[in-house]
């Protein structure tokens, strides 16, 4: 409360039109010269920034139908928001504005409003860095279509673009949602359609350095979302467009829009990584990691990998494996040091389209929980119940994502010396992980029972500092790796 109530003495100083909405969302009510009208918007300032403190900004557009008011109301989104580090703004795009400029209705000029207006004012009311590396705009169905759209034609304004279930060739679509009130009928007016349309519109994106994501449930069909989607993919393939683009199971929905959420902000935290001065050390790190991956994806989009992929994915244990040990293969090192399996905000089940769904490799090998191990030890959380319900979650996610994908489990490997007090805990998590692969029919590499000494505790000769590896030790387990393909590969 002490936070809103800063915000708010602050920013009434500059306006008497910003309202406190709730312990986290502001209402800015304005009058619009572009719109000739009073609109409202919300804004989401993050509780940890620090005064003065210049934020990049993330604009989220609503559906059809809809208003400013729906991403707070009916997400996660304030929930979510306090782990990034940016500025997230709700605009008003009228229940059938399309974030177009009308030429036949003076007052909706929604592209104007929220491509120029909008940014304008955030800049001039809020502590924003205000270049287009610091501004990113998603959205959904309509607001989907809005956001690439806005991105495509202002590419001086927006890095960054994002949709979920857009309707993103809006030609294909002459009856409904109103498009013809802003645009005129297709038949007669086809020009105006194909001016505001993503589809027609995408060449715009060539040499434009915008990072784009867009994905769509799988049972989108009704609205005719999904095949919008994929006509986009295809066409921005065809124009050597980096993008990518996921094709997940789902509805046009806010279950589906709700559970897809946090991918789209940890997209854009990544695009605006070196435009975010303020983040903590450990955070920016993580979003070091997903940015490069983001990076990596992106050209594989456009090119994909020449040799039979691994991707590794885990903690520190995985970022320091030598992948030059295993020349046979294109190796993708997913690792991230101090992640856990994703209980709390950051985690591995909480990066899976980027670290591994976006790549679809070949193998994936998990060598992951020792972090939440040291959390369990020192506080009692998480339970090895829970740990391995999340590890479960994770195999289970990737079985019905990449069906031709095999996909293998690394036991942890034992510790010594000051890491010794985990020992215990280690062995019953890898035990666990033994059952598991057993229930869910997934190889193990029992790394753990290779690298044990007769004391219980791990070869000194393999030991870098009780916790880690040496490189003897990833040769013994690029050994065993090889050893599970080849066994796998064997199978009808």
């Amino acid at each position: 409360m002490k936070r809103m109530l800063r915000l708010f003495l602050i920013l009434c100083i500059l306006t008497p039109l910003i309202q406190a909405g709730s312990e986290d969302i502001l209402i800015l009510t304005h009058f619009s010269s572009t719109l000739n009208k009073e609109k409202s918007l919300k804004v989401y300032f993050p509780k940890e920034a620090k005064p003065g403190e210049k934020l990049p900004v993330l604009y989220i557009l609503h559906g059809a139908y809809g208003s400013f008011e729906d991403w707070a109301s009916k997400t996660r989104v304030k929930d979510l928001a306090d782990h990034y580090r940016m500025l997230l703004v709700f605009p008003d795009g009228s229940q059938f504005g399309w974030y177009v400029d009308s030429p036949l209705e003076k007052d909706m000029q929604y592209e104007t409003y929220v491509a120029k207006e909008i940014p304008g004012l955030i800049d001039k009311l809020f502590p924003t860095v205000g270049t287009r590396e610091a501004r990113g705009i998603m959205g959904l169905s309509m607001g989907g279509h809005g956001a690439l759209l806005l991105a495509a034609k202002h590419p001086e304004t927006f890095g960054s673009a994002s949709s979920l279930s857009g309707i993103l060739k809006i030609t294909n679509h002459p009856d409904k949602w109103q498009i013809a009130g802003r645009l005129g009928s297709l038949e007669e007016n086809r020009a105006n359609w194909e001016a505001n349309s993503v589809w027609e519109q995408a060449e715009r994106f060539k040499g434009a350095d915008i990072k784009i994501l867009f994905d769509c449930g799988v049972e989108d069909t009704k609205t005719g979302a999904i095949g919008d989607n994929r006509e986009l993919h295809e066409r921005m393939k065809s124009l050597e467009i980096p993008h990518l683009w996921r094709e997940t199971p789902g509805t046009h929905s806010w279950d589906y829009w709700d559970q897809r959420l946090e991918d789209h902000l940890n997209f854009h935290q990544a695009a605006m990584l070196n435009a975010t001065p303020g983040m903590e050390k450990g955070q920016r790190f993580y979003f070091e990691k997903i940015r490069g991956y983001i990076e990596e994806n992106l050209q594989l989009s456009l090119k994909p990998a020449e040799k039979s992929t691994i991707c590794l994915l885990g903690s520190s244990s995985m970022q320091g494996y030598p992948v030059e040990i295993l020349p046979e293969y294109r190796v993708f090192n997913r690792g991230i040091s101090g992640d856990k399996l994703g209980i709390g905000p950051r985690g591995l089940s909480r990066r899976m389209e980027c670290s591994v769904f976006d790549m679809k490799p070949d193998y994936i090998f998990i060598k992951n929980g020792r972090n939440d191990l040291g959390d369990r030890h020192r506080t009692g959380e998480p339970s090895l119940e829970r740990m391995i319900r999340e590890y479960e979650k994770i195999l289970n996610a990737i079985q019905m994502r990449l069906p031709k994908t095999k996909v293998f489990i690394i036991t942890c490997a034992p510790l010594r010396d000051k890491y010794a007090h985990l020992a215990p805990s280690t062995l019953s998590y890898n035990m666990e992980l033994l059952n598991l692969g057993k229930k869910l029919d997934v190889p193990v590499v029992d790394l753990h029972k290779a690298l044990l000494g007769d004391d219980g505790f791990l070869k000194p000769e393999y030991s870098v500092d009780g916790l880690h590896i040496t490189r003897e030790g990833y040769e013994i387990c690029a050994r065993m790796m090889k050893e599970a393909i080849e066994k796998v590969s064997k199978q009808p």
